[in-house]
C-alpha cells in the first residue's frame, strides 16, 4: 500500500516538474518531446507558390525500447534494501521504479498518446500552411520502417491529414522493403564495424569517465557507499539518468527534484550528446562514414522531387517515417545549419552541436517546393518545421533554386560513394 501511495504521490506532479525548467528538459536530448509550437508562423512569401512536399519524419514520442536500464536500477535498489542500505529517498525511487516496471510491461518502444499528438498536430500545421496543396483531391504517398511505432506514427499522421479533408487520396505501406531507405544503418558493413569497434569509443568512455561524478547521486539513494565499484555505480546513475529522459514521451511524470541537479543533468547529456554526434553525424574521428551511409536516402528526396517536377508523379506529397538514425545523418549530409560541423575536442561537441536541435521525438524534414511568377522552381527546406540554411548562394533566403540544390546534394552524394567505397576496402 505505501508503494502505491507514493507512486500516485509522484503521479500528481506535472510534467513540467520532471525536468523543471525547460532548460533542462533539452537535456533529455533525443529522448526530449518534441518542442511545442504555439504559434503558427506565416512561410509563404508573395510570388511563390507551393506545388510539392518532400517529408522524412521520426517516430513520435514513445515508451523505453527495453527494461535493461529498469532492470540495471530495480536489481541494485532491491539488493540495498535487504542491506538495509536506502535512504528514504532511495525508498521513495525503489517503489517508483517497481510501479514503472509493472506500467511498461507489453508497452516497449511503442508510440505513446504523447507521440500521437506530435504527429496530429504537424500534420494538421502542415495542412494549414498549404492549403494550396491540399485541393481536388491531392495524392500523398507515405511509407515506413516495419517498426510499429513507425507505422502507428505514419497512420495518425495521415488520419489526422484525412480528418481535415476526406477527399485526399492517400497510398501507404510499410515493411522491410523500405529498409535501404530507411534503415541503412543497420545495412552498411563499414558503419556497422565502426559502431560497434570504431576509435570514437574509447574517446567516449573517456569523457563519460571525466564527466560523470556519480557520487552525489549515489548519496543520495543508498545509505553508505563502497559495495559498488566504480563501474557499476556510474552505469546505475547512467540508468536512471535515461529512465528520467524517457518519462516525459510516456505521460508519466517522475519528480527527479531530489536526485539530480541542474548541472548534473547538463553533464549526463553531453555524454550522451557526445555519442549521437560520433556515432551518426560528423565527427571527425568517424570520418563522415556515419553521414555517408544516408545517401541512398538523399538520393531517392532527389528522384521524387524530379519526377514531380517534370510531370512524371501526380503527388502532391511524400511522407517517410522512420528514425532519429536516419534523420541526424541526413540532415548532416545535406550540410543543414553546419550540422556536419568537424569538431575536434569532445568538451566542445555540445557547444556547436546539440542532438536536441536536430532530432527530438517526432523530428522531421521537409523539402517545399514552389513555382515563382516567371515559372521557376525553387526549394525552401524545413528542419522541425523551422526554415533552414544549407550552403547554397541563394539572393532570395530562406529560398533556393532547385537546380542549384540538386547539383549541391548530388556532390554530396558523390563524395559520400567515395567514402564508402574507401571504407569497404579498409576493413576487407
Amino acid at each position: 500500500m505505501k508503494a502505491i501511495m507514493i507512486f500516485l504521490a509522484v503521479l500528481l506532479f506535472p510534467v513540467a516538474s520532471l525536468l523543471g525548467q525547460s532548460e533542462i528538459q533539452k537535456y533529455a536530448g533525443t529522448a526530449m518531446p518534441y518542442p511545442s509550437i504555439k504559434e503558427l508562423p506565416i512561410l509563404n512569401h508573395e510570388g511563390m507558390v507551393p506545388f510539392y512536399i518532400n517529408h522524412l519524419g521520426r517516430h513520435g514520442a514513445r515508451f523505453p525500447t527495453s527494461g535493461k536500464a529498469l532492470e540495471k536500477v530495480r536489481n541494485r535498489l532491491i539488493l540495498a534494501k535487504q542491506e538495509k542500505r536506502l535512504t528514504a529517498k532511495g525508498l521513495e525511487l525503489l517503489a517508483t521504479i517497481l510501479q514503472l516496471s509493472e506500467n511498461f510491461k507489453d508497452q516497449w518502444g511503442k508510440l505513446s498518446p504523447i507521440g500521437e499528438q506530435e504527429q496530429k498536430e504537424i500534420a494538421e500545421r502542415m495542412l494549414s500552411r498549404y492549403p494550396e496543396l491540399f485541393v481536388d483531391s491531392a495524392r500523398i504517398e507515405a511509407i515506413a520502417t516495419y517498426v510499429p511505432r513507425c507505422i502507428n506514427s505514419m497512420d495518425v499522421f495521415l488520419s489526422s491529414m484525412k480528418k481535415c479533408d476526406s477527399s485526399l487520396v492517400i497510398r501507404q505501406s510499410a515493411g522491410e522493403q523500405y529498409n535501404t531507405l530507411l534503415r541503412f544503418f543497420d545495412l552498411n558493413k563499414p558503419y556497422i564495424h565502426y559502431k560497434e569497434k570504431g576509435d570514437w569509443i574509447p574517446l567516449y568512455e573517456s569523457f563519460v569517465r571525466n564527466k560523470m561524478t556519480v557520487t552525489p547521486v549515489m548519496k543520495r539513494i543508498f545509505l553508505t557507499l563502497g559495495q559498488e565499484t566504480a563501474l557499476e555505480s556510474r552505469e546505475f546513475v547512467m540508468a536512471l539518468f535515461s529512465i528520467a529522459a524517457i518519462l516525459p514521451d510516456t505521460g508519466l511524470p517522475f519528480d527527479m527534484k531530489d536526485l539530480f541537479r541542474n548541472k548534473e543533468w547538463y553533464n549526463y547529456w553531453q555524454t550522451q550528446n557526445l555519442r549521437q554526434y560520433m556515432t551518426k553525424s560528423a565527427a571527425p574521428v568517424g570520418g563522415m562514414l556515419p553521414v555517408a551511409i544516408a545517401w541512398p536516402l538523399l538520393s531517392e528526396f532527389i528522384q521524387t522531387t524530379e519526377r514531380v517536377i517534370h510531370g512524371q508523379s501526380d503527388n502532391r506529397v511524400n511522407l517517410r517515417f522512420a528514425h532519429a538514425e536516419t534523420v541526424i545523418p541526413l540532415v548532416a549530409l545535406m550540410g543543414i545549419g553546419k550540422t556536419d560541423i568537424q569538431i575536434t575536442t569532445s568538451d566542445s561537441v555540445s557547444i556547436y552541436w546539440k542532438d536536441y536541435e536536430i532530432a527530438p521525438m517526432a523530428a522531421n524534414v521537409q523539402w517545399v517546393l514552389y513555382h515563382d511568377q516567371n515559372g521557376l522552381v525553387w526549394i525552401k527546406i524545413l528542419l522541425n518545421e523551422k526554415e533552414v540554411a544549407i550552403p547554397v548562394a541563394t539572393s532570395r533566403f530562406p529560398y533556393y533554386q532547385w537546380e542549384e540544390v540538386r547539383k549541391y546534394f548530388e556532390q554530396r552524394i558523390m563524395m559520400s560513394k567515395k567514402i564508402l567505397s574507401n571504407s569497404l576496402n579498409e576493413i576487407d
